[in-house]
């Protein structure tokens, strides 16, 4: 629902062109938030073919201030995205995707600058990092790490001004799954990065064959941490609303996310599972 809510509020808000680059980051910000500012316990949904799958309809949610800042969000970072693309490998078909969400991108902008400061600042670190060839973890993949608390914590908005403590927790839930996204995907693109030259942390840091025990460990950690933020934002939010069918729906996708689709991204990350 949440995956297909922000879809169809980047289409509603920055145009259809802007909906191809949907990413699950976006979604997940989405459940957090909605939990977190009490909107998954009267949202409204509807059911309707999209551009994708025009023959199944799928529930989708309708207009939330939580699911409208992920829309923006995603625009936001796919335009940074494409940009990096363009910049590192000099790939045509990213300037043209970058220059045909710019308009969309600055409307974004407009709405969240705090937000849009952060992912510009962040991606120019990032991408310094990786031109420099940084070859330790925990540095280059800080800069993620940070906008993405920073974008959880929703800084523009005062949905939580009254809350530090939920604040705190949205931005630790940020941090690690930011970290933990960043070095997944070094590890998944291990292969494919060897061959085309690309830069990769994993290549620089332990050569071709990297210290999966240690790997693993770093990533089960940020799952650790990412699950224990998760549970207390749960008790300090909807413990008096458990019985809301709604919520119970947005936090049971968050439960299967933490607790078993990162948890099984990492498993095969790290070759405890062979993928199918």
């Amino acid at each position: 629902m949440h995956y297909c809510g922000v879809c169809r509020s980047i289409g509603r808000n920055f145009g259809q062109l802007s909906r191809f680059g949907l990413v699950n980051e976006a979604a997940v910000l989405s459940m957090i938030l909605s939990t977190a500012d009490g909107s998954a316990g009267h949202y409204s949904t509807v059911r309707k073919g999209c551009m994708a799958h025009p023959l199944h309809k799928n529930v989708s949610l309708c207009a939330s201030a939580a699911v409208d800042y992920a829309a923006a969000v995603n625009v936001m970072l796919v335009y940074f995205k494409l940009l990096d693309s363009w910049h590192d490998d000099r790939n045509i078909a990213s300037r043209a995707g970058a220059g045909a969400v710019h308009r969309a991108f600055r409307k974004a902008s407009k709405l969240y600058p705090i937000a849009s400061d952060s992912i510009y600042f962040s991606m120019r670190k990032l991408s310094a990092l990786e031109k420099d060839r940084c070859d330790s973890m925990d540095e280059v993949s800080e800069p993620f790490a940070s906008m993405m608390s920073d974008i959880f914590r929703w800084k523009d908005s005062d949905a939580f001004a009254s809350r530090p403590d939920v604040l705190d927790l949205l931005g630790k839930i940020g941090y690690n799954a930011g970290k933990w996204i960043y070095l997944t995907d070094a590890v998944c693109d291990m292969d494919s990065d060897r061959k085309s030259g690309s830069y990769n942390v994993m290549l620089l840091r332990f050569g071709d064959v990297y210290d999966r025990e240690y790997v693993r460990f770093i990533l089960d950690t940020c799952l650790c941490e990412c699950a224990e933020a998760w549970e207390r934002l749960k008790e300090a939010c909807i413990k008096d609303k458990a019985d809301n069918i709604n919520i119970l729906n947005t936090v049971g996708a968050a439960d299967n996310l933490f607790y078993i689709g990162m948890k099984d991204k990492t498993d095969r990350a790290c070759g405890v599972k062979e993928d199918n």
